[in-house]
């Protein structure tokens, strides 16, 4: 396999060459509303696709700069417009025209479009005008079936009206076999925009035309009706039209002053031009240009600023600076009384008591944990008991029944003995009524081990699988079995 892939190299080196050039191809949809520009090189059809699209054709003053077909778009009447730039045709047979003069003749006879046939009149272009009418004669079988517009460029060096007497005879023989001719220029964008609306315009009357001559419309044209209104008398029932729409027409109708703008400002003035915004905020008065324009509450901040403060704040200044020197504030030891003095005093050794305080408490505080209260002594007790009660003549000594206090000092409790734990061989304590789970049914300890032996073997299996993954530094299957099962024929190993 890998041998017939090489025999073939060449040629697929080739189909990846054809792929390359196919993707560098424009992408043209041939069912899509066309606008195809031609004529002779050099005669402003770049321009023209690039003022009324994005496409970004190179532009040069000589001929054949425009080597294969570019495809821009643009929008109008809320359709998409696919426009189409050709390479330069000359006027000669089609056995001697080149590779890039067939692209625009392949595209002229296949694609259902609007043909833009582009004409220089400043024979700029370095062809003449009477040449200029042969190549349109000569590719008219193109045009058939299509809508034309005879397009005359450079408008702002050459106009058709400036023409000699028998160049202006053509076009207005072209006028009268029913051919638009529109004057441009993509210097100045003069007719520019009514070019495509007058091309779009044809298109679409031309698409709607070939519509409705064609039998698909007639099954819904027997559908359709159109209602005529018929007036009901002679009476005139014009629009109404609110005042101030009038008065707006009218000013707009006047009016021949535009907007003047920041632009114009910036230019008249120059140097000493400054930005300012604060004359078109929306704030009534000479508020707009104060220095704090915040709005608080529908109010300036600005207006609650006093403009006099600093004034008054200087004669506040100036009065108290008066009193003080005048003795106002002075505070005389001599108009005090006894009594006022001792209160003083008091009051003073007060304050200084307290402050030692604070400072005592601070110096005393310590943050260990408080403990409870520990717990009372006994009051009383037997032997306490025994001497009160002998010293009011009772006798504590007698054996007789009922009259023994031995009893009172027991402190033993009352109750069946605690019974003793009974621990196993190994020291651990077990229940007397319980035995272990190792021991239930095992004779001896004999036994008991081999117990223990056949457990543990029985649990290897299951160990061994817990242990299997990806982390295992060992793996305990050193023999996978579609490795080492199966027919083996002849030969080596070594592959394995």
């Amino acid at each position: 396999m890998a041998t017939i892939m090489k025999r073939q190299n060449q040629n697929l080196l080739y189909l990846e060459q054809v792929r390359q050039h196919l993707s560098r191809l424009p992408s043209i949809d041939p069912n899509t509303r066309t606008l195809l520009i031609c004529g002779f090189p050099n005669v402003g059809k770049s321009s023209f696709i690039n003022k009324i699209t994005r496409a970004d054709v190179d532009v040069q003053p000589y001929a054949f700069t425009t080597k294969s077909l570019f495809v821009g778009h643009t929008d109008y009447k809320y359709l998409r417009w696919q426009v189409i730039d050709t390479p330069g045709i000359l006027d000669h047979s089609l056995e001697e025209r080149n590779t890039i003069e067939m692209q625009s003749i392949t595209a002229l006879a296949h694609l259902r479009s609007c043909i833009l046939y582009f004409m220089d009149l400043s024979e700029q272009c370095g062809h003449t005008i009477e040449d200029q009418f042969a190549l349109f004669n000569n590719i008219k079988p193109l045009f058939a079936n299509k809508p034309l517009v005879v397009v005359v460029n450079k408008i702002d060096i050459m106009k058709v009206d400036d023409l000699p007497e028998e160049q202006r005879k053509l076009f207005d023989d072209l006028k009268e076999s029913g051919v638009f001719v529109h004057q441009m220029s993509t210097v100045t964008n003069d007719g520019v925009c009514e070019l495509r609306n007058e091309a779009c315009d044809l298109l679409l009357a031309h698409r709607v035309e070939s519509k409705v001559k064609s039998k698909k419309t007639d099954a819904l044209s027997s559908r359709l009706h159109v209602a005529q209104p018929i007036p009901r008398d002679e009476k005139e029932r014009p629009p109404v039209i609110p005042e101030s729409v009038l008065r707006k027409r009218q000013a707009m109708e006047t009016e021949t002053r535009k907007k003047r703008l920041e632009r114009h400002i910036e230019e008249e003035l120059g140097d000493d031009y400054v930005l300012d915004l604060k004359k078109n905020y929306d704030i009534e008065g000479d508020q707009k240009f104060d220095v704090i324009p915040e709005i608080w509450n529908g109010h300036n901040i600005a207006d609650f600023i006093d403009p006099d403060i600093l004034k008054k704040l200087e004669a506040l200044e100036r009065d108290e600076e008066e009193r003080i020197n005048a003795g106002f504030y002075d505070n005389s030891d001599v108009s005090e009384d006894e009594e006022t003095k001792e209160m003083r005093g008091l009051a003073k050794r007060i304050r200084d008591r307290k402050a030692i305080m604070k400072v005592e408490q601070r110096m005393n505080r310590t943050n260990k944990p408080r403990l409870p209260r520990p717990p009372k002594k006994r009051e009383r007790s037997a032997s306490g008991l025994r001497t009160q009660m002998r010293g009011l003549g009772v006798d504590m000594d007698s054996d007789e029944e009922g009259l023994n206090y031995e009893e009172a000092v027991d402190d033993g409790r009352s109750g069946p003995p605690i019974k003793r734990l009974r621990e196993d061989s190994e020291g651990r304590v077990r229940s007397s009524s319980k035995l272990p789970r190792d021991k239930s049914g095992v004779r001896d300890v004999t036994m008991r081990k081999k117990v223990r032996f056949m457990g543990k073997k029985a649990q290897t299996s299951m160990n061994r699988n817990a242990r299997k993954g990806e982390a295992d530094r060992k793996i305990l299957n050193v023999k996978p079995k579609h490795l080492f099962a199966g027919k083996r024929g002849l030969g080596k190993t070594q592959r394995r």
